[in-house]
């Protein structure tokens, strides 16, 4: 079952129904977020024995044909995922593909190529792709996947139709918890204030049973230890995507500053302990602390060193100020 993206997904269904498929998309967004999801679903939809077009009831793949089923087993002849070997994707594995994307499709409409993680093409890869996406054979079509639009080369992304995939709001992403996993209202607004929309990543909180912890109070809104930092440093190394989730605390921080309707807060279930850390803070250190936390994202998303940039992040987040 799909969630969410839904304006995307008609977009990319109108253009099988309108035979307006192009050569080369590129899917962007934060990670987990259901590009991948999406991007099978659309390769389905396409080569799909018995594609549904019934808008009332459901629109794509019909998930129980012979090439559906293949698809999503991974073992469809004119469908392919390629994905880093080791830690990029390299220029063999792009010449790979050339080398088969020439041929007709042996039993699709089309032969489909999905890049996972395509920023990690290596320079080489890359400019060897652009050979591909300048002249795309006419039944074939490539999805590139990328978490960080900007490290993927101008030219590679001036040649693909570039879709956004934004996360699903709290609210909407809790709502599909309670609904479709039966959780309780607080947890759901917990794994979802945890995952900032991305549904991939909240699924995996709710099936593999560590998520006890996840709506605790981070240690770093309430220790004035300095030596506390490294340790927080590190922890936050380790998980950089829980940088995210620091954002929606000092967020309802700041919130509660502005007197906003506590209701509002992502971490209401924590009003009253939330009301004691706000008065340490003022609304200029709370500010500065969300601008803070994204300006270390950005810096990963460059290739900073990850600790690093951590590191600093939380000594600049650590000073105490009493609320003017």
């Amino acid at each position: 079952m799909i969630f969410g993206h839904q304006k995307i997904r008609d977009q990319l269904y109108h253009a099988i129904e309108t035979d307006r498929i192009v050569g080369a998309y590129l899917f962007v967004g934060m990670p987990n977020v259901g590009k991948e999801t999406i991007a099978l679903n659309f390769a389905q939809s396409i080569n799909c024995l018995d594609y549904q077009i019934d808008r009332a009831e459901r629109r794509g793949a019909c998930q129980k044909c012979l090439s559906c089923r293949k698809m999503g087993d991974g073992n469809h002849p004119d469908f392919e995922t390629i994905r880093p070997d080791g830690t990029s994707i390299k220029i063999d594995q792009i010449r790979q593909v050339q080398s088969r994307i020439i041929f007709r499709p042996i039993e699709g409409k089309r032969k489909i190529y999905l890049f996972t993680e395509a920023e990690r093409m290596n320079l080489e890869a890359a400019n060897c792709l652009l050979k591909t996406l300048e002249e795309p054979p006419a039944e074939s079509t490539l999805i590139l996947i990328v978490n960080n639009i900007d490290a993927l080369l101008p030219t590679i992304r001036s040649r693909c139709q570039i879709l956004h995939f934004q996360p699903m709001a709290i609210a909407d992403l809790a709502q599909v918890l309670v609904q479709q996993f039966g959780l309780s209202h607080d947890r759901a607004v917990a794994i979802s204030a945890n995952s900032q929309g991305a549904i991939g990543r909240a699924l995996t909180l709710c099936q593999d049973g560590q998520h006890t912890e996840i709506d605790q109070i981070p240690e770093i809104l309430t220790t004035t230890d300095r030596l506390s930092a490294f340790r927080i440093a590190e922890a936050l190394s380790q998980e950089p995507e829980q940088l995210d989730t620091l954002l929606t605390w000092y967020r309802d921080l700041l919130m509660l500053h502005q007197r906003v309707d506590p209701q509002l807060l992502i971490h209401a279930h924590h009003l009253e302990k939330l009301q004691q850390i706000m008065r340490h803070y003022s609304r200029r250190h709370l500010q500065l602390a969300i601008e803070t936390i994204f300006e270390t994202k950005n810096r990963i998303a460059h290739n900073v060193n990850a600790t690093l940039a951590i590191e600093v992040m939380v000594f600049n987040l650590l000073p105490r100020v009493k609320s003017n």
